[in-house]
């Protein structure tokens, strides 16, 4: 009886072959037959799950994706104190502070680039984008007490300047690695969104008690 192919299995082992191939290569320098040897399988079998190169290239940006929602959407722990200091040491861990992390960010940055001249790959980051935001959005809301809870546009705009923080300093460490080690990322976005969260948390309050 043939064994029975995992599809989706295969799908994402090619994908994360294709991820390698981006990080060491650029996505120019991708090749289908050097994915296939990442993947440790044949060139026709690429083809055989992904219709050529750009579905290949399509399905590693929405791996990336898929890893950094799932970082900015892992539920919190609800015994654990969420304030300001916590919410910067989680988010902290979305800039490359690690193997995986410097991989992912170095193929995001190679999309990136591609798409200021590309309106489709454009209106994907677009679409990711704002994925980030909603999901920054809503942990931000929790930093909040429930009779002071900001509006969905007020945390939008907060998680706006926060992603704008993270991709300076996630962008100048993926291109300056020894000049950003992790604690030099670390310091600099506590540094940068401190005051942000710090006043994100209290606006409220302070507007109801001018004289805080």
């Amino acid at each position: 009886m043939p064994k029975k192919i995992d599809i989706e299995k295969q799908r994402k082992m090619i994908t994360n072959a294709a991820i390698t191939v981006i990080n060491e290569t650029g996505l120019e320098g991708t090749r289908l037959r050097d994915v296939a040897r990442a993947g440790n399988v044949t060139t026709g079998a690429v083809t055989h799950y992904f219709d050529g190169k750009e579905a290949v290239l399509d399905s590693a940006l929405e791996e990336i994706v898929r890893r950094t929602l799932e970082r900015i959407q892992r539920p919190i722990d609800p015994d654990m104190s969420w304030d300001v200091p916590a919410f910067i040491r989680r988010v902290c861990y979305y800039l490359p502070v690690d193997d995986d992390g410097r991989q992912e960010w170095r193929v995001w940055l190679a999309f990136w680039g591609r798409a200021i001249a590309d309106d489709r790959l454009r209106t994907i980051h677009q679409n990711y984008y704002k994925q980030f935001v909603e999901g920054l959005a809503r942990h931000l809301h929790m930093l909040r007490p429930s009779t002071q809870q900001a509006s969905n546009e007020e945390a939008c705009n907060c998680a706006d300047a926060l992603l704008a923080a993270i991709d300076g300093i996630g962008t100048r460490a993926t291109l300056e690695p020894k000049n950003w080690p992790v604690a030099r990322q670390r310091e600099t976005l506590t540094y940068l969104i401190t005051p942000m969260l710090l006043n994100f948390s209290t606006v409220t309050q302070n507007k109801r008690n001018p004289d805080v």
